[in-house]
């Protein structure tokens, strides 16, 4: 049976438990992070939803963030998660919280989506904290979606040296190929069918990169595509994906991340680039 709880007590805090925090408005990619958590772990599953106003660089993007708290909380039960922690702002940064502003995601959370929108990792950083501090989770299942922050968790809290195993879930994509998003909600039927072909753009940029092993032209002909498309693009590179750095094209593993914006909402993505020689 799934509980819905506005604070951790004792008892819940000594178990073990698999966390998957969001910012609510679930779609098929939150449960699918849901899924994996139950699959690989025996512990309990609990799924936090809180806004966290912290990593909103923008005022007005946090206010227009989808909200359907019952539809989420709908959702969960369904998949039959052991609790829904839903806290208040007061809990999760109280007006004695120390670290409110001690957290910074450091030179790589400048970078792409971080000189984008600055300071919002060092918003995400403060409330995985905060929320990791309260539900002391033995693991917590990350999407591979928001690539940039997923390595910025792991290097944040490798570096706390504490047993939190971080357990990394595949992109979930529809039948064309768009990432499931919160955002996508905002899209117009005119919108997802242009959105759908910033995985397109990816999946072309990695062909031409295996046709010329050259990375500064394959991230300058995937930003043509998007001129192309008349999608407006924030940014298009080649990043190693083990240190969120400029990588060397004869790597084994690269990434191609992006963000961009369609009729006006900002939509992230990125592709696995792996290279074999056998």
């Amino acid at each position: 049976m799934t509980r819905i709880i506005k604070k951790i007590d004792k008892e819940l805090f000594l178990e073990e438990k698999c966390f998957i925090p969001t910012m609510g408005a679930l779609h098929k990619g939150h449960l699918s992070l849901v899924r994996l958590g139950k699959k690989s772990t025996n512990a309990k599953t609990i799924v936090s939803i809180f806004l966290n106003k912290k990593q909103f660089n923008d005022k007005s993007d946090y206010d227009s963030y989808p909200i359907d708290l019952d539809g989420d909380i709908e959702l969960l039960r369904k998949e039959e998660v052991d609790y829904i922690f839903i806290p208040d702002e007061n809990y999760i940064y109280p007006k004695d919280f120390v670290e409110l502003n001690d957290i910074k995601s450091g030179e790589k959370g400048s970078l792409f989506e971080g000189a984008h929108r600055p300071g919002h990792f060092d918003g995400v950083l403060t409330v995985v904290n905060r929320l990791f501090e309260l539900v002391n989770p033995t693991s917590a299942v990350f999407g591979k979606k928001d690539a940039q922050q997923l390595y910025l968790i792991k290097e944040f809290f490798a570096n706390k040296k504490n047993n939190l195993k971080i357990i990394e879930a595949e992109i979930i994509r529809d039948e064309y190929g768009l990432a499931m998003s919160s955002r996508n909600r905002f899209l117009s039927k005119k919108g997802i069918d242009i959105a759908r072909n910033i995985f397109q753009i990816l999946k072309n940029t990695k062909d031409y990169f295996f046709q010329n092993q050259d990375i500064q032209k394959a991230e300058a002909f995937g930003k043509e595509l998007f001129n192309e498309y008349e999608i407006n693009y924030d940014y298009l590179n080649f990043v190693d994906p083990k240190y969120f750095e400029t990588p060397d094209k004869n790597q084994e593993k690269l990434l191609i991340i992006t963000a961009a914006y369609v009729e006006g909402i900002r939509l992230i993505d990125n592709m696995e680039v792996i290279q074999s020689w056998t």
